[in-house]
């Protein structure tokens, strides 16, 4: 439990019309597996049509996501909605803020968000400021959140600037990981390691240096909000730092497809038990369902005798 001396964290996601079909239950996914006592937990609303690679998704409609927000508020999963504004004033200013000018695109080149992300975390009042994308899901070996292994990071490293937990679940790396079932992987020597880039599906961010680091760089004009993080943190000598071993992992949906929505309630359940194919599709912090890979997936939860959605 926290004391008088832990910092403060706000808990943020960024949600639209697009998270209907799998958002109330992601979300109280992820504040159970977190198990942190934050501060706030904040919901920054898009109600706009999204653009590019977004609008390609299935969309829900105002009033659908307005129930689910209702829901998630009336069962106290959050504590506050805000919706995201757009008028000329406000973007200017968040720009101006955050970039020092208020020439940056608001989207990236795929039509990823940059202005809704730093307008939700202008919206907390933390010292700490955890943010997910809304469909992230985690998974804890241990009754004690990781979040307190990394603000102790922060106050012995004064260069890291976010933590996460590991990326994925074990995964099968060559030809004989994946005959023999297990991994012949070393146990780290160290809880932490430096990582190369920084990643906006989920990340603890220390506040403080976050503002001492801007205004935020730019390296392509268009470049995702990742890419500037990374960027800027760099030429700032600050760091991300994620965790070893498999104590605490994260694991994203590549798609938000029927399989996912049909089995999300099994989905879930797989993650906060630890359970996972070993040898599966893709890159090890991606959850792939569409097509035939779904299988991997469902083939596990039977073996531990899951009855499917």
């Amino acid at each position: 439990m926290p004391d008088s001396s832990t910092p403060a964290v706000s808990f943020t996601v960024n949600v639209c019309n697009a998270d209907v079909p799998f958002l109330d239950k992601t979300l109280r996914h992820m504040l159970g597996s977190l198990n942190f006592p934050f501060r706030e937990r904040l919901l920054a609303y898009d109600p706009g049509r999204q653009e590019g690679k977004y609008a390609e998704r299935r969309q829900g409609d105002r009033a659908q996501m307005e129930g689910i927000l209702d829901r998630l508020l009336g069962d106290r999963i959050i504590d506050r909605v805000d919706v995201v504004p757009w008028n000329e004033a406000e973007q200017q200013r968040i720009l101006k803020r955050y970039f020092g000018h208020a020439t940056i695109d608001l989207k990236d080149f795929s039509g990823a968000p940059i202005y809704q992300y730093l307008w939700a975390i202008d919206r907390c009042s933390g010292d700490v400021i955890f943010h997910a994308d809304s469909d992230m899901l985690f998974y804890s070996a241990s009754q004690r959140s990781w979040i307190y292994d990394a603000l102790e990071l922060f106050e012995r490293e004064s260069a890291v600037i976010m933590a996460t937990p590991h990326g994925g679940p074990p995964q099968a790396r060559n030809w004989a990981e994946r005959v023999l079932k297990r991994s012949f992987e070393r146990r780290p020597r160290s809880p932490w390691h430096t990582a190369d880039s920084v990643s906006t599906r989920y990340f603890l961010m220390h506040r403080g240096r976050f503002e001492q680091a801007l205004p935020l760089l730019q390296h392509k004009s268009g470049e995702p909000l990742e890419n500037t993080l990374t960027h800027t943190f760099r030429e700032r000598g600050l760091e991300r730092w994620s965790m070893n071993g498999y104590t605490h992992w994260a694991i994203h949906p590549w798609k938000h497809d029927d399989n996912f929505i049909r089995y999300l309630d099994d989905l879930i359940w797989a993650v906060e038990h630890g359970i996972y194919p070993f040898r599966r599709t893709g890159y090890r912090w991606d959850m792939r369902t569409e097509g035939p890979y779904i299988h991997e997936w469902l083939a596990v939860l039977r073996a531990h005798g899951r009855g499917l959605s």
